[in-house]
């Protein structure tokens, strides 16, 4: 007995040791990310606009709770990002840390998952942890604060899968409901975690269990919960009109998704040329590229494998499985958004990959010479040294909005998103000529024209703060003529010409066109009635400004017009009338005039009592 207390009190000291080793190595490698700005990437939308977050009240929790969020339903990242904006309000660094540590955890889960999966192989189980930690391609899911979902996911996930083998092997039921909990956590983390029900069967599949009737039983509930969420996900994605927004035809996606799976399958040995944004690739004359249509047959070459190393090598089968099961639902059969990739959907599925190689390595090490065996761990720690490095190298990437696009623009010329990205940053730092730049070239590149109508629209705002209005009109009139069917640069053409130009005719032109879209748009009534006061059509204008009070009275500029229109129709009562609303409304006016009017309907009433 003591010998084996003692054998156990070594295995948790080398065990805390190789957690603490792997602790420092990941902290140091994503050290650059805290001191990291958000970006303009949903942290915007998701944090510096988000009321949800802002407190932890009644209402704001049952919003979280009810309502899909940016065509995703992940409450749990709302509620952590509450927890962040608690204590950092909207100091990036601190939403960067809780990233930072929440990959740490899942380093160490990942040794812990390995290690019970493989029998306390604990080389592997390191080997394993910090390809996970190290890789670069996880550089996304931990440096770009919103995408808290992965690495929130991944816990909840991770966990259930620990819950699940120590169920399995201590043989205590709670256990499962434990490993069934988190499951459901990590769903309300993030989507992809419906994928886990699949791996249980993967992990029996290694450990060479019989899929008997309480195999499959005890995986029923798991496969329910997916189910739900599954369909839960397609309607929140359907709530923001994301499902194949370039109108893929299904005969293309079919090609695209196995050509994204080879993308990842090379990226994990040669993670070189990362970028944000993968677009799809496509011939100049905008079809499907030849080498497309032969990237099915990466599938047909994972099937032989399995196949043929089904009973002699399960650990091939098993990772090769685990990483198409966990990436299958993200390899656009069914296209979400506009990007073939991303780096993000490999934080899971590269465990898989993982197994593989470490176990490979370390087998290869154990028959081979003892100067074969002194190459391999040199091989072994510069290739973790060069993962290291590159993923250094990457976080610097996500430092900031402009360095983001522009690594995007450097490696992709031709990324239409990334200069209209970089064109909004530029414009909110007001750095307008710059802002020109990037939207002039993304006009030259995008070959869509409804999409380069909203590009012209917004070059035509940035000509505009430069008090460049005739170019103004010229960007606001093309993108008209791109998509006549959307109204708004109606209206804010209609700004220039009345506000600017004093052009009052086509100015009204403009506005009663937008208005044909958006009879009750409250700017587009003020803007057209003063246009018709302007251009002294006083008739016109009181009829929009009645309209207008009717869709916010509480308008004291309106109020007050009106009491000019009237003091002009000689209708002083209701001249009056508006001036002291106006006032009430909190609206500057000419106390000579309100004084005017005052003396004038009071004549007005003695004249009707005489």
């Amino acid at each position: 007995m003591a010998t084996k207390k003692k054998t156990l009190v070594k295995e948790e000291k080398v065990l805390s040791w190789k957690i603490l080793v792997l602790a420092i190595v990941t902290f140091v490698a994503y050290y650059p990310t805290m001191s990291h700005d958000f970006v303009d990437w949903d942290d915007i939308v998701y944090i510096m606009n988000n009321d949800m977050i802002t407190s932890f009240s009644w209402i704001n929790l049952q919003k979280i709770f009810s309502t899909s969020f940016m065509g995703n339903y992940d409450p749990f990242i709302l509620l952590s990002f509450s927890f962040d904006y608690h204590f950092f309000r909207f100091v990036a660094a601190g939403y960067h840390v809780h990233n930072l540590l929440l990959h740490m955890v899942n380093a160490a889960l990942v040794y812990a998952f390995v290690f019970h999966l493989l029998k306390k192989n604990s080389p592997v189980a390191l080997a394993v942890a910090l390809l996970f930690a190290l890789h670069p391609m996880h550089v996304e899911s931990v440096a770009w604060v919103s995408e808290r979902k992965d690495v929130l996911y991944t816990a909840w996930y991770l966990l259930s899968l620990l819950a699940y083998l120590f169920y399995r092997q201590k043989e205590r039921l709670s256990y499962y409901w434990v490993a069934l909990l988190f499951f459901v956590f990590s769903n309300l983390s993030k989507g992809q975690a419906v994928t886990l029900p699949v791996v249980l069967l993967l992990v029996d599949y290694l450990s060479a269990r019989k899929f008997d009737r309480k195999a499959l039983l005890e995986k029923v509930p798991f496969f329910a919960i997916a189910l739900l969420f599954g369909i839960v996900a397609i309607f929140a994605q359907r709530t923001i009109n994301s499902i194949n927004v370039m109108g893929m035809p299904v005969t293309s996606s079919l090609f695209y998704a196995p050509y994204s799976l080879c993308l990842y399958l090379v990226k994990f040995l040669v993670p070189y040329n990362l970028i944000a944004m993968y677009e799809y690739p496509l011939t100049a004359s905008g079809s499907v590229p030849l080498y497309i249509y032969f990237s099915p047959l990466i599938f047909l070459g994972i099937l032989a494998v399995v196949w043929k190393t089904w009973k002699t090598r399960r650990y091939i089968p098993f990772g090769l499985l685990f990483f198409l099961a966990t990436i299958l639902p993200v390899l656009q059969f069914l296209p979400v958004g506009g990007t073939v990739a991303a780096e993000r959907y490999t934080y899971i599925p590269y465990i898989g990959l993982s197994v593989i190689l470490a176990i490979a390595f370390f087998d290869y090490r154990l028959k081979t010479t003892l100067q074969n065996k002194k190459i391999m761990d040199a091989a072994g720690i510069v290739f973790l040294v060069i993962l290291a490095v590159a993923t250094w190298n990457r976080t610097l990437v996500w430092k900031d909005s402009v360095a983001l696009w522009t690594d995007v623009i450097e490696k992709d010329p031709g990324c239409v998103h990334a200069y209209n990205n970089r064109a909004f940053i530029y414009h909110e730092n007001k750095e307008f000529d710059k802002s020109l730049r990037d939207l002039t070239s993304a006009i030259k590149l995008d070959s869509n024209d409804k999409k380069r109508m909203f590009l012209y629209s917004f070059r035509a705002s940035v000509y505009k703060k430069t008090g460049k209005y005739d170019s103004a009109i010229m960007d606001y009139t093309t993108a008209i003529k791109k998509n006549p069917a959307i109204y708004r640069p109606y209206f804010f053409r209609g700004i220039i010409y009345t506000d600017i130009m004093k052009n009052y005719r086509a100015g009204i032109d403009d506005f009663k066109t937008f208005l044909k879209q958006n009879p009750d748009d409250v700017n587009g009534n003020l803007n057209l009635g003063i246009a018709y006061y302007n251009n002294k059509n006083y008739d016109s204008a009181k009829t929009i400004f009645l309209k207008s009070l009717k869709l916010n009275p509480a308008n004291g500029e309106v109020h007050w017009l009106l009491a000019d229109i009237y003091n002009h129709d000689g209708d002083y009562e209701s001249a009056y009338q508006h001036g002291i609303k106006a006032k009430q409304c909190g609206t500057a006016i000419d106390t000579a005039l309100m004084y005017s009017l005052t003396e004038k309907q009071k004549k007005a009433q003695n004249k009707k009592l005489k």
